[in-house]
C-alpha cells in the first residue's frame, strides 16, 4: 500500500468524535452545539425534543457516523442523525475533510443516514443542508425546496453568520 492510499471505514461513532469536527469545521465560533436540535422543519420547533434528548430516550439526543482512516484512526467524514417525531428523523452535520472530498464519502454517509431511519422505521428524513451540499443531497434522493439566506446563527463574538440553506425530505 503507497502512502496515498488509505483503507476507510464507515462505522457509528461517538458524540465526542464528532463534535470536534462540527466545533472547528462546520460550525466555528458557534456557541452551545448540541447533538440534536429542537427543529422538525425549516421553521418549525418542538421543545419538547429538549426534554427527550436529555431523557436520552430513543434517538432524540441523536446518533453518529464517521468514516475513519484506518492507518491513523482519523474521522475523515461524519454525519449524524437524531429524531424528531415518531415518525420524522433529521439528518445533520455533514462535513468531510477537503482532502477527501470528490471520493462519494458524503454521498455514502447521506445514504447510511437515511438506511438508518429506514431501518429504524421513520416515515421521513429531512435536512438544512448548505447550498454547496445540496447536489450530493439530490443524488442520494433527497427532494430540494428553494435556496434561500438563512440566520444560521449567532457567534460568540454577537455577529449573525447568514449563509444560503434550502429545506431538503425524503420520504422512506
Amino acid at each position: 500500500m503507497n502512502s496515498e492510499t488509505r483503507e476507510l471505514v464507515l462505522k457509528e461513532i461517538e458524540w465526542g468524535e464528532i463534535y470536534p469536527i462540527w466545533a472547528d469545521k462546520l460550525w466555528p465560533s458557534r456557541p452551545n452545539i448540541r447533538s440534536y436540535t429542537p427543529m422538525i422543519n425549516a421553521t418549525d420547533k418542538d421543545q419538547k425534543i429538549h426534554r427527550y434528548a436529555n431523557d436520552n430516550f430513543a434517538y432524540y439526543s441523536g446518533v453518529f457516523f464517521g468514516i475513519k482512516d484506518l492507518q491513523n484512526g482519523k474521522v475523515v467524514a461524519c454525519n449524524s442523525g437524531h429524531q424528531c417525531s415518531n415518525t420524522l428523523f433529521r439528518s445533520r452535520g455533514l462535513y468531510v475533510f477537503p482532502k477527501y472530498t470528490g471520493k462519494g464519502l458524503a454521498q455514502l454517509l447521506l445514504q447510511h443516514t437515511i438506511n438508518f431511519a429506514r431501518k429504524k422505521g421513520f416515515k421521513k428524513i429531512w435536512s438544512y443542508p448548505r447550498d454547496k451540499a445540496i447536489p450530493t443531497y439530490k443524488a442520494v434522493g433527497y427532494t430540494i425546496g428553494e435556496t434561500h439566506e438563512h440566520e444560521a446563527y449567532t457567534k460568540e463574538d454577537g455577529s449573525v453568520l447568514v449563509r444560503p440553506n434550502a429545506y431538503a425530505e425524503l420520504v422512506l
